[in-house]
């Protein structure tokens, strides 16, 4: 059960970085589609990376549980 929720929580994590990638460069116009002013950005993008990051690692030490 620990490594479907441990993979599982790695690929949300690694999507909300993606996303925060997006998200910052307004690659397909997603700052406009998302109605989101250029000055949050920078910090819409860091909690992003934040919770990606986070999911990633959390997502590793459960594949890693024996």
């Amino acid at each position: 059960m620990s490594i479907a929720v441990g993979l599982t929580q790695s690929i949300i994590g690694a999507s909300a970085t993606i996303f925060a990638y997006l998200l910052y460069h307004n690659f397909l116009d997603v700052q406009a589609m998302l109605n989101v002013p250029s000055k949050d950005v920078v910090l819409f993008m860091l909690v992003l990376l934040v919770f990606g990051l986070l999911s990633i690692i959390s997502g590793i030490f459960l594949l890693n549980e024996k």
